[in-house]
């Protein structure tokens, strides 16, 4: 029996329902990061991708007996760091380690929430939002929880089945209302959904980056179909970009949250979907932000960084309007 088999319980671990519904009411409060609620559906998922650092998925090295060596080694090794209970200190290495192997992040709701509805007077209104890359259910998170309408698009069939039960949770809880819209499909960004034209206010995601992280092996994931990075951009990025436009009401806002990579392939991410953008004829440029700016007063206030500017940037997010 692997360490995965044996500890799976403790691993990933499950909430009940008042556990997950105080979570809820936390984060609405501004206090919680929903925690409890994106570990109890998106986990696993989360734990089956591999990252940048490594050549191997959690899920994978979690039943690998010398990793799992190699992991207490080095926990051994550093227990001012590791100063938990074992499965504590095993998930914390998996968090924050780079050796062995190590989780991709997921977005934060709270980030996602601000972005969302950054240009948007909100005050009785309900948004149409869009996510052309609905990943770990945090944007969807932030969405619903604040009122108004998701609309999502994943390739990964074990994903979207877990953002579709996730949205039968919420509904069946009463978190969200009988007028409130969740639509998911299961199916990759480049491809056009016709009954989506001309509905969103709103979109924002973060898209793959190529293949610094992967999600799947199966034929889901955009890197397997374009598999270089020149097709990738043509076959991917680029109708990503032209179905948004066809999907946004005119005046929309579409916000990409990429940069470009450093390791792995230093691909320039964040200069080539900016060039789309700019060359689509349908866009004008807004700003660039970031946004993990150190204060919130900053983040409302300063709203006309250029690209040239978005160099320091830890997280950059361009901005572009439907003209």
């Amino acid at each position: 029996m692997s360490y995965l088999e044996e500890h799976y319980d403790e691993i990933f671990k499950k909430f009940s329902d008042e556990e997950l519904l105080k979570d809820i009411d936390s984060y609405r409060y501004g206090k919680g990061k929903l925690n409890k609620v994106l570990r109890q559906w998106f986990e696993e998922c989360i734990f089956k991708c591999i990252a940048p650092r490594g050549n191997k998925s959690p899920w994978e090295a979690l039943q690998n007996d010398e990793d799992i060596a190699k992991m207490f080694e080095i926990i051994s090794r550093n227990t001012k760091f590791y100063n938990g209970n074992e499965i504590q200190n095993i998930k914390s290495f998996i968090r924050n380690g780079g050796q062995v192997t190590r989780k991709v992040a997921n977005f934060c709701p709270k980030n996602a929430r601000d972005i969302y509805f950054r240009y948007n007077d909100i005050h009785g209104r309900t948004l149409n939002c869009l996510d052309t890359s609905a990943g770990f259910g945090s944007r969807m998170s932030a969405v619903l929880l604040s009122g108004h309408n998701y609309y999502g698009i994943d390739p990964n069939e074990e994903l979207y089945d877990k953002l579709f039960d996730y949205w039968c949770w919420l509904y069946l809880h009463n978190i969200i209302s009988d007028g409130q819209e969740c639509e998911l499909k299961e199916c990759g960004s480049e491809t056009f959904i016709p009954e989506w034209e001309n509905k969103m206010d709103v979109s924002f995601t973060s898209p793959p980056y190529f293949n610094l992280e992967i999600y799947a092996n199966d034929t889901s994931a955009s890197t397997i179909n374009y598999n270089d990075y020149k097709s990738w951009l043509e076959q991917f990025a680029k109708p990503t970009i032209d179905n948004t436009y066809k999907y946004l009401k005119s005046g929309g806002y579409a916000m990409i949250n990429i940069k470009n990579l450093t390791i792995k392939g230093k691909q320039p991410l964040f200069d080539d979907w900016f060039k789309i953008f700019s060359g689509h004829g349908g866009f004008e440029f807004v700003e660039v932000f970031d946004y993990k700016l150190p204060s919130a007063k900053q983040y409302y206030q300063n709203c006309t960084y250029s690209k040239e500017e978005y160099k320091g940037f830890k997280e950059p997010v361009m901005s572009f309007r439907k003209v």
